[in-house]
């Protein structure tokens, strides 16, 4: 990710046709689990530390019948020095004795950027290099990495799949 107080932005879905995200919805017991191995899960998968998670919401309390709950962490991946996923996991659900359900989404993106600070990053001739440079050698590059993110996300739903498989037999 590059610091910088102006900077060109270019974004890409990870999953360009719609809807542009993957969605699971599971039905069983034991759903609350699914918390931690979500999160463990996001780790292995991307290989990420937990600095390159961050949980922005976590709303878990007791209904009349169980317990309800809702997580959303952001994953921000850095690949280069001009380009990261940047990618949202929202877990929701809820646990009713030893039946629930829950809700996983799963929306990424592959950000590109380019710092323009600098009188000479805001100059035509730079802009001209930057723009040749994309072209003839990063746009692939960029390619690549969009393909690592729709194979990463599907890897995790497969692996999120056996996880629950293993959960809901315990």
């Amino acid at each position: 990710m590059v610091f910088a107080r102006t900077k060109l932005v270019l974004q890409d879905n990870c999953f360009e046709e719609d809807p542009g995200s993957v969605e699971l919805r599971l039905v069983g017991p034991n759903v609350s689990k699914l918390y931690n191995e979500v999160y463990e899960l996001i780790k292995a998968v991307f290989n990420a530390t937990d600095a390159d998670i961050q949980e922005t919401m976590h709303n878990w309390g007791k209904i009349e019948k169980g317990e309800k709950f809702k997580v959303r962490w952001w994953l921000h991946k850095d690949l280069d020095l001009f380009s990261y996923f940047y990618i949202s996991f929202d877990l929701s659900g809820q646990q009713s004795g030893k039946s629930g359900n829950a809700v996983i989404k799963v929306k990424g993106v592959l950000r590109s950027e380019y710092p323009q600070d600098t009188i000479w990053q805001r100059s035509l001739f730079y802009e001209m290099m930057r723009t040749f440079w994309h072209r003839a050698f990063y746009h692939k590059k960029r390619e690549e990495y969009n393909e690592e993110c729709r194979h990463s996300i599907s890897f995790f739903e497969k692996k999120l799949k056996e996880i629950y498989n293993k959960i809901k037999d315990e």
